[in-house]
């Protein structure tokens, strides 16, 4: 009888053994996403049946938008390829459907490390310490492309409240963002805070950079008086949709596969990341580079996104008006030129 039990696990590993898995990353290194992609990758092969080597392949700009095309569209389906989608994936694709050649709820999602608060911080060259002060000089802002958060939430404080932020797009990752600030190329940005306090902690320590507002609904301990994105919404339409615009936050560091990947190997996947979130040494590793944890399974991810992309088409029209009014970007390669 036991001979006779299809042997589906040894199946899975059988196809694992010896072959590598590469995890598609939709920004460079120096950001939380690379961080997180990182780590994990260091970890989660070591639960995948067969266990595989794991690489990861830097696939950026757009926004995410080439990732998560490529992984959608051309990537294997076999399960050798899985992917850290940019948050800001979900949002793009109710705001610029026309952009995004995938459909997020059809990604074969696999689970969520942690939710993925940003922050809107300025250089401390930039003279620029409050919301108020941004009100009242231009500050060149470092953002990635168009259709990313990084440029969607300054243009939007653009109109509602008045910041004078004047967004350069073209940054690909916060490791780059970070060396602009640096050189002075741009006075503010807006990053993920995990990322800003695993990879430049000691910038804030030092005062080096200025939180002028937090992205997300995650409080952080010493930063409670630090106004909130939300905060700045004067009326319904506004809140709802700069609720909208926070949905990254709540996506935020999800690994997922193409669409139509075997489900024992979806399932092996799941389970390895699963088996990742519990394995001690990973939570050690994770605790040295201050990297915070809120692991979610990957149902509970596929159901996360199938209920948010049913947003009210007012709340849709509305974002859309309001974020094309407020995108004008200029191009670092324009700007250096």
């Amino acid at each position: 009888l036991l001979v006779a039990v299809p042997a589906t696990a040894d199946e899975v590993a059988d196809f694992y053994q010896g072959k590598t898995v590469k995890m598609v990353m939709p920004t460079s290194p120096g950001g939380s996403t690379a961080l997180y992609g990182t780590v994990l990758g260091e970890y989660l092969k070591r639960h995948i049946p067969g266990k595989p080597n794991l690489i990861q392949e830097y696939r950026t700009g757009s926004g995410g938008l080439i990732a998560a095309n490529y992984v959608y569209n051309a990537a294997l389906k076999d399960g050798s390829v899985i992917t850290m989608l940019l948050s800001s994936t979900i949002l793009t694709q109710l705001i610029k459907p026309k952009a995004a050649k995938f459909s997020v709820d059809k990604f074969s999602h696999i689970g969520r490390m942690a939710d993925l608060p940003r922050a809107l911080i300025a250089w401390h060259t930039a003279g620029v310490a409050t919301m108020e002060d941004a009100k009242k000089r231009p500050v060149p802002l470092g953002a990635s492309g168009r259709t990313s958060v990084t440029t969607i939430h300054p243009a939007l404080l653009n109109l509602f409240i008045g910041t004078k932020f004047k967004i350069v797009t073209g940054y690909r990752g916060a490791g780059n963002t970070y060396l602009a600030l640096e050189r002075g190329e741009i006075g503010a940005t807006t990053v993920a805070w995990d990322g800003l306090v695993g990879n430049r902690g000691d910038w804030l320590a030092s005062g080096k950079v200025k939180v002028l507002a937090l992205i997300g609904a995650r409080k952080v301990p010493g930063y409670e008086s630090v106004p909130r994105l939300i905060d700045f919404a004067r009326n319904a339409e506004e809140k709802a949709v700069l609720n909208l615009t926070l949905l990254p936050s709540e996506m935020g560091q999800a690994v997922s596969a193409p669409p139509g990947i075997p489900r024992a190997r979806l399932a092996a996947l799941r389970k390895a990341f699963d088996d990742t979130m519990r394995d001690p040494a990973f939570l050690a590793e994770a605790k040295k580079r201050k990297m915070v944890l809120e692991p979610r399974d990957g149902e509970w991810l596929r159901a996360m996104v199938v209920r948010e992309m049913k947003q009210p088409a007012s709340v849709l029209e509305r974002a859309r008006a309001l974020i094309a009014a407020g995108g004008k970007a200029t191009s670092a390669r324009k700007k250096k030129k």
